[in-house]
Formats: structure tokens, sequence, C-alpha cells
């Protein structure tokens, strides 16, 4: 057997090593599996989002009419607002804490203080206003912000 012989022999066999090894890591490698989120499992709200407690009286025709309104309103701003729906019967002491006298009635908070509140219905126009309205007063400058004066360079540059 001569040089070019064996060489191509040597060669062969390291293509059949390098195909058997490709043919094998694509049959081992694991496949991504797209994983479902289920309400178990949903991401904790930020806590930067607004919290707005909705407390209600399951079955009365008002309750469950702001209980549809705040959704909308949950699925619009998606995580920047988190609607917290809680029976007054099922915990009468939190209802009570909170000084809720009738339902619906509803609270916002930002930054677990109470920023705005109001009793019975009110439409899903006027609540997104006030939402947006508090959202646009929760926007904060970066805490490196420093005004810059002529001829003085900006804080951290």
């Amino acid at each position: 057997m001569t040089h070019e012989e064996r060489a191509i022999v040597i060669k062969r066999i390291l293509l059949l090593v390098l195909a058997t090894a490709v043919v094998t890591a694509v049959w081992f490698y694991p496949k991504p599996v797209k994983k479902v989120e289920t309400k178990a499992e949903a991401a904790p709200p930020p806590d930067t989002a607004l919290q707005i407690a909705d407390y209600h009286i399951p079955g009365d025709p008002n309750c469950e009419k702001m209980a549809e309104i705040l959704n909308k309103v949950q699925k619009k701003y998606d995580r920047l607002v988190h609607v917290t729906f809680i029976d007054v019967k099922a915990h009468p002491e939190l209802a009570k804490a909170e000084g809720v006298t009738k339902a619906p009635h509803v609270i916002i908070s930002a930054d677990k203080n109470k920023v705005f509140e109001f009793e019975g219905v009110w439409n899903q126009e006027q609540v997104e206003r006030k939402v947006e309205e508090i959202l646009r007063g929760l926007k904060r400058v970066d805490k490196n912000w420093r005004p810059t004066v002529a001829g003085m360079k900006p804080a951290g540059s």
C-alpha cells in the first residue's frame, strides 16, 4: 500500500467518524420544548406596576360590570397594571381595614402607597384616563441625572 492509498483510507475513516459524530449529536441533542405559562406559574407583577384592588361582591351586576372594565384595562396596559379582585364577603376584615363601605370599591396603589380610590361603577374611559394620569406621574428620572451648567461635565463622564 502506497502513502497516497493509506492517506485516502485515513481520510475516509476520519470523514466517516465525523459524519457519525454529527448524526449522533443531532439525534441526542435535546429539542427545545415550548413552555406554556399557566396562571399558577405566571410571573408576579413588577414592583413598578400599578396595583388596582377591586373590592366586590360576586354576582352583583354593578360589581361584575366593574370587574369586566378592569380586566379590559389590565389587558390594555399589560405589565404596567395589575388588578386584584377581593371578595368583600369572604374577607370582611380586609375590606373594613381599607374603609370599604359599599361595593364596588376600587383602590389604586403605586409603590405600596394608596394613590386614588373610588366607589361605584366608572366607565372604561374614566378608568383608563385615571390610570394614564397616574402612570404619567410615576415616570421617574434616572438616579444619576444631574443638571449641567455651561462648561461643566455631566455626572458620570
